[in-house]
């Protein structure tokens, strides 16, 4: 038996689960991608699997901090995603196979673990700053308060609508501030847009240029609704998209600057500011043919979100404006003059990353002094206030070229000298080295490649439902974290990246040739492109068929699940029947963080580690699955988790009672399921759901426990629930 199938040393490490989930490694930021998983976690994991159960949790955790050796041993991940399996199973001397669907996820993987002399980088970074970094830089410059030549740090616009009863151009500003900061406000007047110092919040603040009285947080949009200034119309945004017919205008009102002698101040635009900006439009209108940039049409059949499209944008391109367009396609030709494939990779991964940042879907962070990611939610999110970025960047700020080219560097430096936060005794966190241990990976070609090449890395971008460059039993494990129903629309999301990097990447990779990232065979549940939850089981049913294929028979499949719905619990244990599995061990362990969005209601903040073994072919027999048996275990790992310095609610607690009701009953079968079976696995989800105490009911549940066998559990539950008591939040970081 393996040692995950008896334990997980969760003491030790949620702690540091929940500090890089906070902030993850180097490695993890060096491009976007959707419900990555913790690396500190799958380090765990991966040690764990290949450690013996009769080894002591110290032991386990030795290796965990000082490096184990693990050569020899190959790992496939069938879902790859952000490449965590991959990286993390490369790091302990694994040879590793990644496989995913989409090219996005698949070319940061494959630039997360390709080696790098990152004196070549530096010199192809400083090629670049050379020259469209000055040409870039040249977009983007003003003049200070002062009159000294200072460097654009970010423009501020505004979306204007027309009032559908008067008329009237209503500039669409939820409220008037820019800063607040050091108990200094800055704000500006909606009549005159003059820029305003105030010593805090003055709910009455009178302009000095115009002399108008107003509320700086009182604006005139919010919700998806606006009011006319003039009339006093309320209207839906939406509507007034309509009736143009395409997205709204918009119009530049203030700019955040450097100036090197002065530091970082705010502005109203001036004429000059206008001026540079028409010039800006003049030159990409000039070299518009020619410019680099995606012309692909956002697609609108199977949308699960109607945005971007019901806001008027109906082209990818459309989502910056001309100046950021015109810098962009000067940085990507620069990128693609670099005669070293790998090096001009990297420089693409870091342009691409700087998208995410660099268009008009971002806006200003007024408390934090920044500029907000598009995608910190999952979610195409137009708003009302855009600001622009400083595409190459100045001294401060963020998301621009220089910031993504440097978290790009940090990201190989790290993979060749990588390290574990841990926690001493004070409770300090500090970095570790651990041993010779390097994130790097010889990339080949082919399975028989893969078994004669140390730190070997097989990344195939394909559906994992046919893995024929497998062979039957020749992998010691398979560690992944599945796609989770329609939680998250992956290749709807990435398609924003996808557009620009095809540019680059067409006719050096096949899988970056159609127009857009979407594949058919993608397992997602989308009703609307008749994905339907039968496509999503079939597809997830194939993959988990072929991992019980290539896996030895000794060997292990594991994968993190969490859901706050009984019919998932259900869905999972159903395909790992019918695919072979059955689970034999449902250790509890931290998840990704505060944003928990594998779970699309209710912040679920563990994971059920599903550690599954290939069941014996014979008869089926009836489950005799005890219910109080599945309550000790929920208890245990409950006691457990709160141990580590975490709280629970009942919503992490109903996660961690399914997972041990999968353990139990998929452990009473030795063959595939029939529909009776399958029937009485939703029924028995069913019955420990209800046995979950809700918040409202913990006191009574104290009170009065059920009268059954395993009453005494369902009160521990609840006191549990109790000691914790505030929904949502961790006890280690308080």
């Amino acid at each position: 038996m393996s040692f995950i199938e008896k334990t997980l040393p969760v003491e030790y490490l949620n702690p540091i689960a929940l500090s890089e989930g906070n902030s993850k490694s180097p490695l993890y930021q060096m491009h976007k991608w959707w419900a990555r998983r913790l690396g500190s976690v799958f380090r765990a994991i991966t040690v764990a699997i290949f450690s013996h159960e009769d080894e002591s949790e110290a032991s386990v955790w030795r290796k965990f901090c000082d490096g184990a050796d693990l050569a020899g041993k190959i790992v496939l991940d069938p879902f790859m995603g952000g490449g965590t399996t991959i990286a993390e199973a490369l790091r302990l001397g694994c040879r590793t196979i990644g496989v995913d669907i989409n090219p996005v996820a698949w070319f940061v993987t494959k630039k997360e673990v390709e080696p790098v002399d990152l004196d070549e980088l530096d010199a192809a970074f400083r090629q670049i700053e050379a020259t469209a970094g000055q040409r870039i830089r040249a977009l983007y410059t003003t003049h200070c308060p002062s009159g000294h030549q200072a460097d654009v740090m970010y423009f501020f616009w505004v979306k204007v609508a027309e009032c559908r009863a008067c008329g009237t151009r209503v500039k669409l500003f939820p409220n008037y501030e820019l800063s607040r900061r050091d108990h200094i406000n800055v704000c500006f007047c909606p009549r005159c847009l003059h820029v305003i110092e105030t010593a805090g919040y003055h709910p009455q603040t009178t302009c000095p240029e115009c002399g108008y009285v107003f509320d700086p947080r009182c604006g005139v949009s919010g919700r998806g609704m606006f009011r006319c200034a003039n009339c006093g119309e309320e209207q839906e945004l939406l509507d007034a998209v309509k009736r143009k017919g395409t997205a709204l205008d918009l119009e530049m009102h203030a700019l955040e600057g450097y100036c090197a002698s002065c530091g970082r101040f705010f502005k109203r635009v001036d004429e000059n500011d206008l001026a540079e900006w028409q010039k800006a439009k003049v030159e990409f209108e000039r070299c518009r043919d020619t410019l680099l940039f995606p012309r692909q049409a956002i697609p609108t059949e199977g949308r699960s979100d109607p945005r971007p499209i019901n806001h008027g944008y109906t082209h990818f391109w459309q989502m910056f404006n001309e100046r950021q367009l015109l810098s962009l396609s000067i940085l990507l030709e620069a990128i693609m003059h670099l005669p070293d494939q790998n090096i001009r990779e990297l420089m693409l991964t870091a342009f691409s990353d700087c998208l995410d940042s660099n268009n008009m879907f971002c806006k200003y962070e007024i408390e934090w002094h920044k500029i907000s990611v598009f995608f910190g939610l999952h979610a195409y999110h137009p708003i009302e206030r855009p600001a622009e970025n400083n595409v190459w960047g100045t001294e401060f700020g963020r998301g621009t070229f220089v910031k993504c080219f440097e978290k790009v560097r940090r990201a190989k430096a790290y993979a060749q000298n990588p390290h574990v936060r841990l926690t001493n005794l004070r409770g300090d966190r500090f970095n570790k080295r651990t041993g010779e241990e390097k994130i790097e990976g010889n990339l080949v070609e082919t399975f028989e490649a893969l078994v004669s090449t140390d730190h070997a890395a097989l990344l195939l971008c394909q559906s994992s439902e046919e893995l024929v460059a497998i062979p039957d039993r020749s992998v010691d494990a398979v560690i992944t974290d599945p796609p989770y129903f329609d939680n998250v629309q992956y290749s709807e999301l990435a398609d924003f990246f996808y557009v620009w990097l095809r540019l680059g990447l067409k006719d050096t990779y096949p899988w970056f040739e159609p127009e857009l990232s979407g594949r058919p065979r993608e397992i997602v549940k989308n009703e609307k492109l008749d994905k339907t939850t039968d496509f999503f089981n079939q597809g997830l049913r194939r993959v988990f068929t072929e991992c019980h294929r290539v896996l030895k028979d000794d060997g292990l499949l594991v994968f993190t699940f969490h859901h706050n719905k009984t019919w998932a619990w259900e869905g999972i244990g159903e395909l790992l029947l019918d695919a072979g599995f059955y689970v034999s061990a449902s250790p509890v362990v931290r998840s990704e963080g505060k944003s928990g969005f594998h779970s699309s209601e209710g912040n679920i903040k563990y994971d059920c580690v599903l550690v599954c073994r290939k069941r014996q072919r014979h008869a089926l027999r009836p489950a005799v699955v005890s219910e109080e048996a599945i309550l000790k275990d929920a208890v245990t790992w409950t006691q457990r988790t709160m141990a580590s310095g975490m709280a629970v609610n009942e919503v992490d607690v109903f996660a961690i009672v399914m997972g041990q009701t999968l353990k139990h009953y998929t452990a009473s079968y030795s063959n595939g399921a029939s529909e009776e079976a399958q029937a009485s696995l939703l029924s028995l989800l069913t019955k420990m759901e209800a046995l979950v105490p809700s918040m409202g009911d913990v006191q009574h549940v104290v009170q009065h426990p059920p009268d059954s066998p395993y009453g005494s559990q369902v009160r521990q539950l609840a006191l549990l629930i109790m000691e914790s008591r505030a929904p949502y939040k961790d006890v280690a970081s308080a």
